[in-house]
């Protein structure tokens, strides 16, 4: 299997170094080691003090996956396959799928849910998102239009990133009524769900409502990315036995230290959820005001969920070069469309930091160089 370059990654790991600033970033405010410990029960602080770094379960450690499973109606520890977040989408999508596979992606998401697909000589199908007066919204017509009993596998990201997109329960529902007609698979990576804007429109994950679903989650939002613990879930056991099979050539076991702090973590995510929403919401309210201060230069387009907006720089200024002029001007780190296989001009902005707000300072300079610059062209 030979696949694309990840230019999402590729970006990251190019720039980060040199880079004192960044507006694109998709994960939460990180906790430190003090900050997870001082959490710890007094059964989780003595796994932490008695840890022994020797090798550790392949399907993930109980009481992990429990506290995992606390975070669905149905899903019980046994549905839980414990590895890093991106391994459980190659896992299941080496496993799903063969060449010749039809599958229908939402688009614009994480470039590995439509690159593995490709590069294992599926047809990709991919299902766009599209602007609004009131948002970002999916055809669902296109959905139909397009799914048949030959569709394999349904590729969904829900919390979405980089939009921020998430569908009505009445959306969520036709699309479930359309692959079931079809006998279609679904995958949905859910990093961000429990992160939606109005608690009113939270919706249930996927592995709870429809049998044929395979989740992916982690603890991005809850502020510790660097353990590299997520999870897969799925109440097909097959799945979830074939996948286990296949992290031996992977893996094989996730890390000791991790999976303790990650423990901690799931038994107090609540207080770590609301801790990182209530960032994107504070950092959401500023994010609106300037960028719809700057209504002449961008196109605002409210996401309803998530930790991450993606806005449209307007032509005939050019998102590529803003980008680029950022970094060597400013040392502020822009995540551009390109790196979602797309050309519309638009960039993501992360909301989930406590320094999006100095970021966006040293972004509002760039803005005045750019306003400076049109003038003069137009002079």
């Amino acid at each position: 299997m030979r696949i694309q370059t990840f230019k999402l990654e590729r970006q990251f790991a190019l720039y980060k170094a040199k880079a004192k600033y960044m507006l694109s970033q998709s994960s939460c405010e990180g906790c430190t080691m003090r900050e997870i410990l001082d959490m710890a029960d007094d059964e989780c602080r003595r796994l932490w003090d008695d840890l022994s770094l020797g090798y550790t379960k392949p399907e993930g450690f109980l009481p992990l996956r429990e506290a995992i499973s606390s975070r669905y109606t149905s899903i019980r520890p046994s549905d839980i396959l414990e590895l890093a977040p991106e391994e459980g989408i190659f896992i299941f999508m080496n496993n799903m799928l063969e060449p010749g596979d039809e599958v229908i992606v939402m688009h614009p998401t994480l470039p590995s849910l439509y690159e593995l697909p490709r590069a294992l000589g599926c047809t990709v199908v991919k299902w766009p998102l599209e602007v609004t007066s009131w948002g970002w919204r999916l055809d669902i017509n296109f959905l139909a239009e397009n799914i048949s009993p030959k569709t394999k596998l349904l590729i969904m990201n829900v919390p979405n990133n980089p939009t921020g997109f998430i569908p009505v329960r009445a959306e969520l529902d036709r699309i479930l009524n359309l692959a079931d007609r079809n006998g279609t698979w679904i995958f949905n990576e859910e990093t961000y769900r429990g992160m939606e804007h109005d608690p009113g429109a939270a919706l249930p994950s996927l592995a709870d409502i429809y049998p044929r679903a395979t989740v992916v989650g982690g603890l991005n939002k809850y502020g510790l990315p660097g353990t590299r613990i997520g999870w897969l879930a799925s109440k097909n056991r097959q799945i979830i036995s074939d996948c286990a099979a296949f992290k031996d050539y992977t893996t094989l076991c996730n890390n000791a230290p991790g999976e303790i702090l990650a423990t901690i973590a799931m038994r107090n995510a609540p207080d770590l959820l609301k801790r990182n929403h209530d960032i994107v919401l504070e950092n959401l309210a500023v994010a609106e005001s300037f960028f719809k201060k700057h209504r002449d230069l961008f196109q605002w387009i409210q996401p309803n969920g998530g930790a991450t907006a993606f806005p449209r720089l307007l032509p005939p200024l050019d998102v590529t070069e803003m980008c680029e002029r950022a970094m060597a001007e400013k040392q502020l780190l822009i995540i551009g469309e390109r790196a979602f296989g797309l050309n519309t001009n638009h960039f993501r902005v992360g909301l989930g930091r406590r320094d999006f707000k100095e970021s966006l300072a040293v972004f509002a300079d760039c803005v005045e160089h750019m306003k400076a610059a049109a003038e003069a062209r137009g002079k």
